[in-house]
């Protein structure tokens, strides 16, 4: 990954890509895959109390209703969270941070690698398909997460170190198309968009995003229902190892109204 900021530091980089957003921040997304790598983060955050005890130190946000996870030789593992991932993504935008080992989302379980259960059946039943044929080429075709990891971090771009996976924006059409032309700027190559209306926030703009450097989506019933993003708003992935390139592009880019 990219510069690692001084312990204890937030990341104040990307200013183009953080001017795009409107209301809150763009949101970081890290796979963590050590479980030390949360206790020596979550040292010197958080005291036992759970309040702020250092100036400038944030505490994790408990991600309620929560069920405990265990874990091999490990008494601080995360929390599952009851949340939707989507939902914490959206409370990320607006300054939280969590750490969670789960989420309340059945094909967002499927999607992040946390279940092995098909959503097939789970999209039957909620009309968006019509036969059980449509439904599961529909979970067949979804996105899905094959790194191991032991917990994923989800916070604002303010609190984040410069160590992330994935940036999500929420983000107006002529916002997200300077990101597509800031794409173009080097090589003057298009944006494929790979998307179905379904696991938007995990699957179009997380593990695709991952995957393929990027990802552009229209949302999905889920998210748009329950983590209530504006309606003139599309959510948009950015791998890490993409971001840079964004960045400047952006900074290049001629005004739209110029």
């Amino acid at each position: 990954m990219g510069c690692m900021q001084k312990e204890g530091v937030p990341f104040s980089g990307y200013p183009e890509l953080r001017r795009l957003m409107e209301t809150g921040e763009p949101v970081c997304v890290t796979f963590e895959i050590e479980e030390r790598n949360a206790k020596e983060e979550l040292r010197g955050e958080v005291p036992a109390s759970g309040t702020v005890s250092v100036q400038g130190t944030v505490p994790f946000q408990e991600a309620e209703p929560r069920e405990k996870i265990a874990g091999k030789g490990s008494e601080e593992l995360p929390e599952k969270s009851g949340f939707l991932f989507c939902e914490l993504v959206q409370k990320a935008r607006m300054g939280k941070k969590f750490r969670i080992s789960g989420q309340g989302c059945s094909p967002g379980d499927y999607v992040l690698g946390f279940s092995e259960k098909s959503p097939a059946e789970y999209y039957l039943k909620s009309g968006r398909y019509r036969n059980m044929q449509a439904a599961e080429k529909a979970a067949l075709s979804l996105p899905r997460l094959k790194r191991k990891f032991c917990s994923i971090v989800i916070e604002p771009l303010s609190l984040n170190r410069g160590n992330f996976d994935v940036l999500i924006l929420f983000l107006k059409p002529e916002k997200a198309m300077r990101i597509v032309q800031a794409n173009a700027y080097s090589e003057g190559k298009r944006t494929v968009t790979d998307t179905m209306g379904a696991a938007s926030i995990c699957g179009d703009c997380t593990v695709l995003a991952l995957e393929q450097g990027m990802g552009l989506s229209f949302g999905c019933k889920g998210s748009r229902k329950h983590s209530k993003y504006e309606d003139f708003e599309v959510p948009l992935g950015i791998a890490f190892e993409k971001v840079e390139e964004i960045e400047e592009g952006l900074s290049k880019l001629p005004e739209t109204t110029q």
